[in-house]
């Protein structure tokens, strides 16, 4: 699927910076989770270099700093040797650490609540006050193989627990298994999906207390082991990484992963590919994940003001639509979906919309202070129970003891 993002109008997309001047343009650093190489760096660095030619006043300069968790790491040493970025796309889920740091600044001339979906606007809102624009949003989604449905005469994917299972029993057989849901990486956020559809979440709405060890969370941790037990999944832990290639190769006829995934996906499976909701137990759920833009203090007002009018773009609806044709993430306004070019995409390609239409099931992705340590402790548990070591309650039941600490000094 070729990047449209070089079309983009210069015309209708170009703006200044007052003050700046012509001969010395302002310049912008810019921190963006992903490694070097890659189709969605690549991608990126149009996107870019459009902004650029079309704004001659500003010149962003785009650090390209790994994952997620890595980029935070990086981004947050910038920030305690007192040189931030100006801006950066961080985890949505990064915000009470930030705050914590207070190395942030609101963004309320910039967010308002009727422009993007609200389901992430829950991750950027804290007392009162927006913190981050959301852009490169996603929800957990499923994939199933159209073709491998049809032989087994499945005519359309599971809508509940009991029917995936029944489903990943028909779709097993010699090389191919039913289902995958990775388990490695960041693996709590593939399992909220399933702790929401059994009527909890993982934490609470200030980031202070989290619910890993509640018997509803016990429940979904013992239905992905059920799924393995019952011989439909590949037992230990799933590669997160590897694991849309299973899919795009037939080595599993299911896969629960990112909405984010969804063009690369399209572009390697050589079958039609279908996208569902996530199957319901008591209701349906999932997270939404991904990054925003944040704006750091201890900037200049130049910086500032260039910094605002590249989140702007950035965020637009024709910038956004056009990103998610190339990327497969979710734009974070539903006006995005008006714009002709993606009114126009969705129509030869409706599995684009499943992830938006979702949203209204949606809720925040796990986010606390000591937000890496805590991924740690949920992460640890999952894997230790996919891999045979500890039983649900057991595994769940240690990481909540060490969540619980943790968390302890920010509940005074």
């Amino acid at each position: 699927m070729a990047t449209g993002l070089m079309m983009l109008s210069v015309a209708a997309l170009s703006s200044g910076v007052a003050g700046a001047s012509a001969n010395a343009p302002v310049q912008v650093s810019y921190y963006y989770p992903v490694g070097v190489s890659g189709p969605l760096a690549k991608i990126m660095t149009n996107l870019v270099d459009a902004f650029n030619r079309t704004h001659p006043r500003i010149h962003v300069s785009p650090s390209f700093a790994g994952n997620y968790p890595e980029t935070l790491a990086k981004v947050e040493t910038l920030i305690q040797a007192g040189t931030p970025p100006d801006t950066a796309v961080v985890n949505a889920t990064a915000i009470f650490d930030l705050i914590h740091l207070g190395a942030i600044q609101p963004l309320n001339s910039i967010v308002k609540a009727g422009d993007y979906y609200p389901a992430f606007l829950k991750n950027a809102e804290y007392k009162g006050q927006y913190w981050s624009v959301p852009f490169q949003r996603s929800t957990v989604v499923l994939y199933y193989n159209k073709a491998e449905f049809a032989k087994a005469h499945i005519s359309g994917p599971p809508t509940t627990w009991d029917q995936l299972l029944s489903d990943a029993k028909k779709l097993t057989h010699h090389g191919q298994w039913g289902i995958e849901i990775p388990s490695s990486g960041t693996s709590y956020w593939q399992f909220a999906p399933f702790v929401l559809e059994s009527g909890t979440n993982l934490m609470n709405a200030t980031g202070t207390k989290v619910y890993f060890n509640d018997p509803r969370t016990v429940e979904a941790l013992s239905f992905w082991l059920k799924l393995q037990k019952e011989k439909v999944m590949p037992p230990g832990v799933i590669s997160w990484g590897t694991s849309p290639t299973d899919f795009a190769s037939g080595r599993t006829a299911m896969l629960v992963h990112s909405s984010g995934s969804l063009t690369s996906i399209v572009q390697a499976a050589h079958f039609p590919v279908g996208v569902a909701f996530m199957p319901k137990n008591v209701r349906y759920g999932t997270d939404t994940g991904g990054g925003d833009f944040y704006l750091f203090k201890g900037i200049s007002a130049q910086a500032r003001a260039a910094s605002i009018t590249f989140i702007k773009w950035m965020t637009s609806p024709r910038v956004q639509a056009q990103w998610s044709i190339d990327t497969g993430y979710v734009a974070g306004s539903p006006r995005a979906y008006q714009a002709p070019v993606m009114r126009k995409f969705i129509k030869s390609h409706p599995e684009y919309a499943v992830s938006p239409a979702q949203l209204k099931y949606a809720s925040p992705e796990l986010a606390t202070y000591d937000l890496n340590q805590i991924y740690d402790y949920i992460d640890s548990a999952i894997q230790a129970v996919m891999d045979g070591q500890q039983t649900p309650k057991a595994a769940l039941d240690a990481a909540q003891k060490q969540a619980t600490a943790a968390l302890a000094p920010y509940q005074k």
